[in-house]
């Protein structure tokens, strides 16, 4: 037994002192919370590690290398002429990328200061700290169970230490004789430098780990949340770490929190970079606090500024070009365009206080900057009112930015008053708008009480081809000024209803709006209406004689008749008995189309109680109606399309490019059948049609209704 004490007292001290042989062992446990508080620590009392602020911009052939530039002074630092397989890394003062067969490090001038072979791996990241370096190769997916981690002396590249590990490797963090190395997704293990022993090591239990970092004294790590490193780190838990998780609203381009830490970017333009967002933590503060409270959303070349806490929007930013790198500080967000011009945000307004030419332009621009660069300020933007900034956000003819103007316009429809229904009538009004976007803007209007001015006034235009005036949307205008309880709608509504440029899919929206309106003034004009058009099937016999030529498109055809339908419903519930006397010739009337004359037979058999004297109402209005309104309530109409979401979304399974959400339009009757299904966008049609079609929504008395489902993607 006193053979035994000796090495069993070794062990004891060993466990003590936190050391654990055999790193990456799944059998490892996790460190408890006294290790870790003796990591972090080491972590508060490490040196600062000064950072150049330099801007790595690779060439626009990524095989002609890169340009170093001081961003503080806006001068040329150096040039490297080396064809770049990967996105390249700044490190301290070097500039580290990865060509054929080779890991090379630069210095900031652009010479080689060393270079080490590659053994068949990419370029996963680099960590510098002191006159060390820490390079991880691997970048193939967490999946890939292969990764090498080195440290070397960054001067000359010579070997610190070296592990080869049959687990995937994420962005490291050296700091001293320690680095901080996420594996496999779940662990991360503090490493010896030099002998590769573990020397503690956090397990998520329930998320996932693909990158540490320092920041100022703190090392942060996570991957789809931000986690402070700490002895509360011991738990594993997501609610049992200091953390910051964002908001899961949609945003641009579904932009993920943090890049993925185990697989490569690419050299030049990797999508990846453009759709993301960006943030930076507070060191000085407790817990997990982002600078400025503030995330930002980058999609191409606009950026939101988001409320780290409640997602909502504070500013907008629109690039004249693409942006190819961006990077928080404490003066605010730093952006490189693709034309090589670096600009510095205000974080309250996103206005440019700093602008600086660069000697260089590039498609990719990766940047090392400190917290507190903050350049002399050089410029200052006029302000502009959120409004503003966010339409010219949903503005603009690049097909690439649907998402964003998507978003921008959510953010529009979200905000309240009157100049926010002015900027989405601007919108939805403007010529080149997208089919999409357009549909999206008209949803935004409704419910909308502020601002009906702005609709009003857009509605009183009329297509005139000689003096250049479209065809306005009429229908989505016509929607939301019924929500809106606008009476003064009414007579512009009826003149777009007898204008032969209104669109027939605007016919049925206009006069369902009438209808909701309840104004016995448009009583007259549907029943005109009804009368022109209860047997117009657009035959037209040609001239000489012969068989009549349908010269109406289907789909034009269906319209009209919707839009007849709701004009018999109409009628029915508001007119009196002369009106209504007009739907028993239209019930039996030979060359009505049969959902017309459908639609009358019902209306005239019991949709309509008389008045208890029997009499008809002087003004021509029978309020009496007393069966249940036939239009479903949005919420009706989502509780029975979201049971059948999950096959919808299959249909997106893979796509090569996943909207924010679907569109789908319908038509319903009063049984709940749903026909005539309609979805944007239009690729997802095929497959969404069918699906939706079996859906069976509640029963009402309609006779034909109009349907819009608005199926989020969000996962």
């Amino acid at each position: 037994m006193k053979r035994l004490a000796l090495p069993l007292v070794l062990a004891v001290l060993g466990c003590a002192g936190g050391i654990t042989r055999g790193a990456f062992s799944l059998s490892t446990p996790a460190s408890d919370a006294v290790v870790l508080a003796a990591v972090t620590d080491r972590v508060r009392s490490a040196a600062p590690n000064n950072l150049s602020p330099v801007a790595a911009i690779v060439a626009d052939d990524p095989t002609q290398g890169l340009v170093v530039v001081d961003l503080g002074s806006g001068a040329l630092l150096g040039r490297v002429a080396a064809a770049l397989a990967s996105r390249p890394v700044v490190a301290g003062n070097l500039v580290i990328g990865r060509v054929t067969g080779s890991i090379v490090a630069w210095s900031l001038q652009g010479s080689e200061r060393w270079r080490i072979p590659d053994e068949g791996l990419d370029l996963v990241g680099a960590s510098h700290d002191g006159d060390r370096v820490a390079v991880v190769l691997g970048g193939t997916g967490v999946t890939h169970r292969r990764g090498v981690l080195q440290v070397l002396q960054a001067s000359d590249g010579s070997v610190v230490g070296r592990t080869e590990i049959a687990h995937a490797l994420g962005l490291p963090t050296l700091l001293g004789n320690e680095v901080f190395l996420p594996w496999d997704g779940q662990n991360l293990s503090v490493l010896d430098a030099r002998t590769g022993d573990e020397l503690s090591r956090v397990r998520s239990r329930d998320d996932v780990v693909g990158f540490s970092f320092r920041e100022g004294n703190a090392v942060y790590y996570g991957a789809r949340a931000l986690y402070r490193l700490g002895p509360e780190s011991a738990s594993g838990t997501l609610d049992g770490t200091p953390h910051y998780q964002p908001r899961s609203d949609e945003l641009p381009g579904a932009a993920p929190f943090a890049l993925d830490g185990y697989t490569s970017l690419r050299a030049g333009v990797d999508a990846r970079e453009r759709v993301r967002l960006l943030w930076r933590p507070d060191p000085v503060l407790p817990g997990v606090v982002l600078l400025h409270n503030t995330v930002f959303a980058l999609y191409h070349r606009d950026v939101f500024a988001l409320d780290a806490q409640t997602g909502t929007v504070r500013w907008a930013y629109v690039s004249p070009q693409d942006l190819a790198g961006v990077a928080v500080v404490r003066a605010g967000l730093v952006v490189i365009d693709d034309h090589g011009v670096a600009s510095l945000l205000a974080p309250d307004d996103g206005r440019a206080r700093w602008r600086q030419t660069l000697p260089a332009s590039g498609p990719q621009a990766v940047l090392q900057l400190a917290a507190d660069f903050a350049p002399t300020p050089n410029t200052d933007d006029p302000p502009r009112a959120l409004v503003q900034s966010l339409l010219e956000a949903a503005g603009g003819s690049d097909a690439r930015l649907l998402p964003a103007q998507r978003f921008a316009t959510h953010a529009l429809a979200a905000l309240p008053g009157a100049p926010a229904t002015e900027a989405l009538v601007a919108l939805l009004t403007r010529r080149g708008l997208s089919v999409e976007l357009r549909a999206v803007v008209g949803e935004g209007l409704v419910g909308r009480s502020e601002g009906t001015d702005a609709m009003l006034e857009a509605l009183d235009h009329h297509f005139d081809y000689l003096r250049g005036v479209d065809v306005g949307p009429v229908g989505l205008l016509a929607r939301a000024l019924a929500q809106a309880h606008e009476r003064r709608a009414v007579s512009v509504l009826v003149s777009h209803l007898f204008d032969p440029a209104t669109p027939t899919d605007d016919l049925a929206p206009i006069v369902v709006a009438l209808r909701e309106l309840g104004d016995p003034s448009s009583v007259a004009a549907l029943t005109d209406f009804v009368r022109l058009y209860h047997a117009d099937v657009g035959a037209v016999a040609p001239v000489g004689g012969d068989e009549p030529i349908i010269e109406r498109e289907l789909t034009d055809q269906d319209h009209l008749n919707a839009a007849v339908e709701q004009a018999i419903e109409t009628i029915a519930r508001m007119g009196g008995a002369p009106e209504r006397a007009l739907l028993d010739r239209v019930r039996v009337h030979p060359a009505a189309p049969e959902a017309v004359r459908v639609a009358a037979s019902r209306m005239r058999d019991g949709a309509v109680q008389e008045s208890p004297t029997g009499e008809d109402a002087a003004s021509g209005s029978d309020m009496t109606f007393g069966a249940p309104a036939g239009r479903l309530s949005p919420e009706a109409i989502n509780d029975a399309m979201g049971q059948r979401r999950s096959e919808v979304l299959a249909c997106l399974r893979n796509a090569s490019s996943r909207p924010a959400q679907l569109r789908v339009q319908f038509r319903y009757d009063g049984e709940g059948r749903v026909s005539n299904v309609s979805v944007m966008p239009v690729v997802f049609q095929q497959c969404v049609a069918p699906i939706v079609e079996q859906v069976t929504l509640p029963t009402t008395v309609a006779v034909r209704e109009l349907g819009t489902w608005i199926c989020s993607t969000a996962q």
